[in-house]
């Protein structure tokens, strides 16, 4: 019951997200941004406006690396799809021993590389475009 409102709320963010795109006039800025917006733009790659057109992709890869990452440390599995439809292995298949699902798991996660690596290699990008941003204005 939980994961099925994780997952609708999740869903819903992002239809969310893209409706604000697509939906909302863009407007001339008038004032300039607060001295806070740095640790937005340092926390959420994507947001700054040194990343120009492709800060919408930086933004969606670091979304996704995070949900990943929350499943990986929440489920066991960064795949949501692998948690609906990975079978008991002992039980369809007639195993013998116990197979546990977290062995099941550990056959179809991923790379320290893409969990551990590409987040922090994603994070260190977006800082130096941040205050490299910074130190010009």
């Amino acid at each position: 019951m939980m994961d099925t409102l994780l997952l609708g709320l999740l869903v819903a963010a992002m239809i969310f997200a893209v409706a604000l795109v697509f939906f909302i006039p863009t407007r001339e800025v008038t004032q300039p941004p607060e001295k806070q917006i740095v640790v937005w733009e340092v926390l959420f790659p994507g947001t700054s406006p040194a990343w120009g057109f492709f800060g919408g992709l930086a933004l969606v890869v670091w979304f996704y690396l995070f949900v990943q990452d929350l499943f990986l440390f929440w489920k066991g599995c960064p795949y949501l799809i692998s948690l609906i439809a990975t079978p008991n292995l002992s039980a369809s298949y007639g195993l013998p021993g116990k197979v546990t699902m977290q062995d099941t798991f550990r056959l179809i996660n991923p790379s320290w590389v893409w969990v551990y690596l590409a987040p922090a290699v994603l994070f260190l990008v977006n800082l130096f475009m941040v205050l490299r941003a910074r130190r010009r204005a």
